[in-house]
C-alpha cells in the first residue's frame, strides 16, 4: 500500500470504528438498561401485552416466508406510560427482538410490519407460546405477560463495510474502483455514448436533459447533484429505461428501502421486468409510512416472494436472471436466495450470480450522499467495471 492508500483506509476505519462504537453501546443497553429506561430513549416499548396473533400464509398480509407468524401488541392496562407509540424510534420495517423482562432476554427476532400511535404489529420465524412461557417463567396461568419490544441493535452492515474497504487494497482487489474511489482519478466520458433526440422525453427541463447526457456518456461514474424537488427522481428513472432500451442490465440501489421503491414506483408502467431482492416485509417500509398511515402503491409484486414458490432451479433462474432491472439495497447486493421448495437435484443459490453476471451491466445509485463509501463502492463492483451511479446530494 502507498502511504496514500494507508491514509485512506486507515481513515474510513477509524470513521467506522466510531459508528461501531455508537451501534455497541446501544446492543448493550439491552442487557443493562430496563425497558422503561431504554423506552425513555425511544429504542423500547415496555409493558406490551398480546392483542392478537396470526400464522400469516400466503393469503394473509405477508407473502413471505421468513416472517411467518404475525402477533399484535397492545401497552398493558397496568402500564404507566400513555406516549404514541409513533414518538419513539422505532418505525415500520425495523428490526425488533423481544423479551419477557427480567426472565428471557432476545427470546424472539423480527420485524415490525404494522405501527399505530396504539399498537404495534410484528413478524416472526416461531410462534410465542403463552403457555409455555408462563411455565418456564414460573408465572401462574392465568397471568398475563408483559413483553418488551427493542429495536435490534444486531442488524448491522459493519462486517461488509470493512469487507468492502478491504477489498480495495487486496492483491486480487478491485484496482479499477481502488484508482477512482482513493487515488481519484477522473472519471472518463464518451461523447459517442450521448443520447439521441427520441432517447430523452420531451417532459425534461434543460439540467435534466444534462444531466441524463452526463451519465449515459459515463465510461466510469457521473454524479448528478440536485436540490429536493428538482426532479432528480424522474431523471433516474428515465435513464433506467434509456439504458435498458440500448440493451443494458441495471442494478438499481440505495442505501434504504424508501428510496428504492420510490424509483420502482416511477417503473411501474415500464415495458420491462424489474426484480426487486429484499424482505418483502421490508419492502417500503423504511418509508416512514406511519406518518400518514398509507402506504405508498406498492411494489411487492415485484419481489421474488411474491412469485411464489420456485417448483425448480430451472424456473428460479429464470425469475433471476431475466429482468434487465435489480433493485435492492446497497448491503444487500450478496442476498443469498434459497428455493422455497428444493427440487430432486437443487442447484446453488443463484442471486449473487445474478448481481455478478449482468451482462453489459450498469449500476445507479440513489441518495448516494446519504451513504458513505464503504457502503457505497462493493455494489458497483457487483455492477460491473462501468458503475454509473446518481447520487443526488439533498442537502446542497
Amino acid at each position: 500500500m502507498t502511504p496514500d492508500h494507508a491514509a485512506f483506509f486507515k481513515l474510513w476505519e477509524r470513521l467506522l470504528s466510531l459508528e461501531e462504537q455508537d451501534t455497541t453501546r446501544l446492543r448493550a443497553q439491552l442487557w443493562t438498561m430496563t425497558a422503561k429506561a431504554r423506552e425513555k430513549a425511544g429504542r423500547c416499548f415496555a409493558d406490551m401485552v398480546l392483542a392478537n396473533e396470526d400464522e400469516v400464509n400466503e393469503r394473509g398480509k405477508s407473502v413471505t416466508k421468513i416472517n411467518r407468524w404475525s402477533y399484535t401488541f397492545m401497552r398493558a392496562s397496568s402500564s404507566d406510560s400513555s406516549a404514541s407509540l409513533l414518538s419513539g424510534h422505532i418505525s415500520r420495517g425495523d428490526p425488533i427482538q423481544i423479551s419477557l423482562e427480567p426472565d428471557l432476554l432476545c427470546l424472539a427476532r423480527g420485524f415490525v410490519t404494522e405501527l399505530t400511535g396504539t399498537s404495534i404489529t410484528v413478524g416472526v420465524q416461531s410462534p410465542l407460546e403463552v403457555e409455555h412461557l408462563l411455565k418456564r417463567t414460573g408465572h401462574p396461568s392465568t397471568s398475563q405477560l408483559a413483553f418488551r419490544i427493542d429495536k435490534d441493535e444486531l442488524s448491522s452492515g459493519m462486517a461488509r463495510m470493512r469487507g468492502n474497504l478491504a477489498h480495495l487494497f487486496l492483491p486480487d482487489g478491485d484496482a479499477k474502483r481502488r484508482s477512482l474511489v482513493v487515488n481519484m482519478v477522473a472519471p472518463q466520458f464518451d461523447s459517442t455514448l450521448a443520447p439521441k433526440p427520441h432517447e430523452i422525453p420531451p417532459s425534461l427541463n434543460d439540467d435534466q436533459r444534462a444531466a441524463m447526457t452526463k451519465v449515459l456518456t459515463a465510461k466510469d461514474y457521473a454524479l448528478v447533484l440536485g436540490m429536493p424537488g428538482t426532479g432528480k427522481t424522474t431523471t433516474v428513472a428515465e435513464i433506467i429505461k434509456a439504458l435498458v432500451d440500448r440493451g443494458k442490465s441495471v442494478l438499481l440501489t440505495s442505501y434504504t428501502h424508501s428510496a428504492v421503491d420510490t424509483i420502482l414506483i416511477k417503473l411501474l408502467n415500464a415495458d420491462f421486468q424489474v426484480l426487486r431482492i429484499g424482505n418483502s416485509d421490508k419492502v417500503g417500509a423504511s418509508a416512514r409510512i406511519w406518518l400518514t398511515q398509507q402506504v405508498h402503491p406498492d411494489v411487492r409484486h415485484l419481489t421474488l416472494e411474491a412469485m411464489g414458490p420456485s417448483a425448480s432451479a430451472d424456473q428460479l433462474e429464470a425469475r433471476l436472471m431475466s429482468p434487465p432491472v435489480v433493485a435492492t439495497t446497497c448491503l444487500s447486493v450478496n442476498q443469498w436466495v434459497k428455493l422455497h421448495s428444493p427440487p430432486a437435484n437443487p442447484q446453488p443459490p443463484l442471486l449473487p450470480a445474478r448481481v455478478r453476471l449482468l451482462h453489459r451491466r450498469r449500476s445507479v445509485t440513489d441518495h448516494a450522499a446519504d451513504m458513505s463509501r464503504p457502503a457505497a463502492v462493493r455494489e458497483h463492483v457487483r455492477a460491473g467495471r462501468r458503475p454509473l451511479p446518481a447520487a443526488p446530494n439533498r442537502e446542497l
